[in-house]
């Protein structure tokens, strides 16, 4: 048995790592499963019309022109073979015109795709958004959260982010490169832009919705154009994703229940953002039991102090319940504290007493901005991310049907967009 596989951990000196900018994660967090698809040469491995697409000083690049205009929109083809569930990650710079990155999409003849598109125009304020080519044209625009229901009927049900905050911390760095994060889980879509959330998308529309296909990049018709595209890498994600659903309406607090009558009056929906006080301690809880899971979130804080999540939470209510916590203090989201000698296995490098640090410094945003909250337990596997880096992971927990938890623990804080997709491991 591991040493630390135990119910109450050993005290053990920890250390954080040294650097939280992106750009100096280490391979093993940062690119752990992604595979590079442009071998920054040739168009190996990709198809084209020759007419537009070449490579040239490292990158793919789609130009027309007024001698050679496209005759219709045409696109790059990736021939990998289809993309399901995966993390896709490349840089663009646009100089004119219009592209987009085509994916889970369906090939036609003469170079023609339609499906999910990301979009990509010199145009801040439309860059990022979600396109449905050759099928129900426009989905999400750049700050929406949607939901598609099962009739193909768009609600915009959320915002991810301000359109015009998005604009004055220039998210889109016109006619420079620019960098592409799409994630597709299920049913479930993300698009970041510079590190920026452009968008979500929950498509429940069985018709309409596209859950697998290819991968290409695209050339608008229209006037001459050109595109480049670089550092195309993809991860691809298994397979056990189930229908993604929001935990939270936006409207109340149905599907949720108190610890105590205490907390009823420090919890509050205001503009589709929930609320938290502060005090007293406590939490809201899921009516319903969930076991493995991923539970996506925007979170910020108001005030500095103390909250958190908590993962399949057992037992009678109290502060506290027997629990994986997922940290939430003000710069320390990332932290794993084991509560009630929850059964798990952590790095001892980075564990003291119950608390398992995080792996790099914190990499939060400054007080009062909203911070990406991923938290990803699958079986006996857990991961947890903030603002996308892997910020601590533990293996061997307990399996077990348990509530999910938001807690009560000082700092005033605000939740919207909270999101949980079932994993299906067995």
């Amino acid at each position: 048995m591991n040493a630390l596989k135990l119910f109450i951990l050993p005290v053990t000196a920890f250390c954080l790592a040294a650097s939280s900018a992106f750009a100096n994660q280490s391979a093993d967090t940062a690119d752990a499963g992604f595979v590079s698809i442009f071998n920054g040469k040739t168009l190996e491995g990709w198809d084209g019309d020759p007419r537009f697409w070449s490579v040239e000083d490292g990158v793919i690049r789609g130009e027309t022109t007024e001698e050679t205009p496209a005759p219709h929109n045409t696109f790059c083809i990736w021939r990998g073979g289809k993309l399901k569930n995966f993390v896709l990650k490349l840089k663009f710079k646009i100089r004119n015109g219009n592209s987009g990155v085509q994916y889970r999409s369906k090939e036609h003849d003469d170079w023609v795709v339609s499906g999910y598109q990301a979009e990509i125009e010199n145009n801040p304020g439309k860059v990022g958004f979600l396109y449905h080519e050759r099928g129900r044209g426009w989905l999400v625009n750049v700050g929406d959260m949607m939901i598609i229901d099962k009739d193909g009927n768009k609600n915009v049900v959320g915002k991810v982010a301000d359109q015009q905050e998005l604009i004055d911390k220039q998210y889109y760095k016109s006619k420079d490169w620019n960098e592409y994060t799409i994630i597709a889980r299920g049913n479930h879509i993300i698009h970041y832009l510079n590190g920026y959330q452009t968008m979500e998308l929950i498509d429940n529309d069985p018709q309409g919705r596209l859950m697998e296909g290819i991968l290409a990049l695209q050339i608008h018709s229209g006037p001459p154009m050109l595109v480049e595209f670089k550092d195309i890498k993809v991860k691809r994600l298994r397979d056990y994703y189930g229908e993604a659903r929001r935990l939270f309406n936006g409207e109340n607090l149905d599907g949720w229940t108190y610890s105590s009558d205490a907390l009823k009056d420090i919890w509050h929906v205001s503009d589709g953002v929930l609320v938290n006080e502060g005090r007293p301690s406590g939490y809201i809880r899921t009516k319903k039991d969930y076991e493995s899971f991923l539970f996506h979130t925007q979170v910020r804080h108001i005030s500095n102090g103390n909250g958190g999540v908590l993962l399949r939470m057992t037992g009678e209510d109290k502060v506290w319940p027997r629990s994986i916590e997922a940290q939430g203090m003000r710069n320390n989201i990332g932290d794993i504290w084991n509560i009630g000698e929850f059964p798990m296995t952590v790095d001892p490098e980075r564990t003291s007493g119950r608390r398992t640090a995080k792996m790099h410094q914190s990499n939060e945003k400054p007080l009062g901005e909203w911070n990406d909250y991923e938290i990803e337990l699958a079986g006996e596997d857990l991961a947890i991310r903030v603002n996308r880096l892997l910020q601590n992971k533990a293996s061997d927990c307990w399996v077990t049907p348990g509530k999910i938890c938001l807690q009560s623990e000082g700092a005033k804080m605000e939740y919207r967009n909270i999101v949980v997709i079932p994993i299906k491991t067995r």
